[in-house]
């Protein structure tokens, strides 16, 4: 098995700068830094876990908390923002433990019963829109009496000042519908997840009129439709709004993963796209590139949003005494065959 003196020597630094780089106490020196993480990447390189929780009374591990109300490996952000996390992980020699728990009990803060059993050295929290009724501000503050460090990747919707990874703040479906406009589209509908509404409740009509109108489109409450992938939803939503006598153009939908639903019901009505409709996406995930017919979508992929939140679990697990920071991954179209 390859040492940590391989690593240095492959990297071509001293063996104290790959331990203080791997242990996470050496700052400013990113591109040393990188070239360490490439060494152990390209040697396979694992420390020795159970040594270095003696050295040093850490658990070697961190906590990745996915509250979900929906089984969680459904998620494509899921998926794609951990597949990042185990590229980054390789080269940190932490262990991932995976906290498929709600947390919905009164008592239950994110993450908190890992931390304080010593399983994990801080967490990583997926932001969820399921979770925008919960006090978030309750669970950091109980966070940071317990000293654990932590980072939020995606959505927050709090008060309190957090270490966050979130993609650039763009308004991806104003790009989203201006792509189409320009691409001769007129009538719009909409396929969304539903997320924070009600059963049977419908998403409200007048901001989806009010964002068509403002780039000269049209949509009717006929053309909305709600509905997840994972369980068939989204698809029959879409075939729902491509039956209409008279339907839209163009679908745009909350995720690459909606709008993959809503090519396999184009295709399965005899529709051609995009020449009949165009199909759209406002979230990147790395399946919509590997449809039947690629898709438009907006954003940087999460699997790098991943590498970003673990890299700065890291160094908060190094040196927790940091004032919080908000990182910001690429934003923009990328325009595909389903446009």
């Amino acid at each position: 098995m390859p040492t940590i003196l391989d690593v240095a020597k492959r990297a071509g630094v001293s063996l104290s700068t790959a331990s203080d780089i791997l242990n996470g106490k050496l700052k400013g020196y990113p591109e040393t830094a990188e070239r360490v993480r490439q060494a152990v990447r390209d040697l396979g390189y694992r420390p020795n876990l159970l040594g270095r929780r003696l050295r040093t009374a850490r658990a070697g591990a961190f906590g990745l908390v996915v509250p979900y109300r929906r089984p969680i490996f459904s998620s494509a952000l899921l998926t794609d923002a951990l597949a990042g996390i185990q590229a980054e992980q390789e080269a940190t020699g932490l262990n991932l433990v995976l906290a498929a728990r709600r947390y919905e009990k009164p008592h239950e803060i994110y993450g908190a019963d890992l931390f304080e059993s010593r399983a994990v050295d801080g967490v990583l929290i997926i932001g969820t829109r399921e979770a925008y009724a919960r006090n978030l501000d309750r669970d950091v503050r109980a966070l940071r009496k317990l000293g654990c460090p932590f980072v939020w990747l995606h959505y927050f919707k709090g008060q309190e000042q957090v270490d966050r990874v979130v993609r650039q703040h763009d308004d991806a479906t104003a790009a989203v519908l201006q792509h189409l406009k320009e691409r001769g589209r007129e009538r719009v509908g909409f396929i969304t997840t539903g997320v924070g509404l009600q059963p049977g409740e419908q998403p409200p009509l007048e901001g989806y009129l009010k964002r068509c109108e403002e780039h000269g489109l049209t949509t009717r409450a006929a053309w909305i439709g709600v509905g997840e992938a994972f369980d068939g939803g989204a698809f029959r939503a879409a075939l729902h709004v491509l039956r209409q006598s008279e339907r839209p153009d163009a679908l745009i939908c909350d995720g690459d993963d909606l709008a993959i639903a809503g090519l396999q019901a184009a295709l399965g009505l005899g529709l051609k796209v995009p020449g009949q409709v165009a199909i759209a996406s406002t979230s990147n995930y790395s399946i919509g590139e590997h449809a039947a017919v690629p898709i438009t979508t907006y954003g940087e992929a999460f699997q790098n949003l991943g590498r970003l939140a673990l890299r700065r679990l890291v160094d908060l697990i190094a040196a927790p005494a940091q004032p919080p920071r908000e990182i910001e991954s690429g934003g923009g179209l990328i325009a595909r065959a389903s446009t």
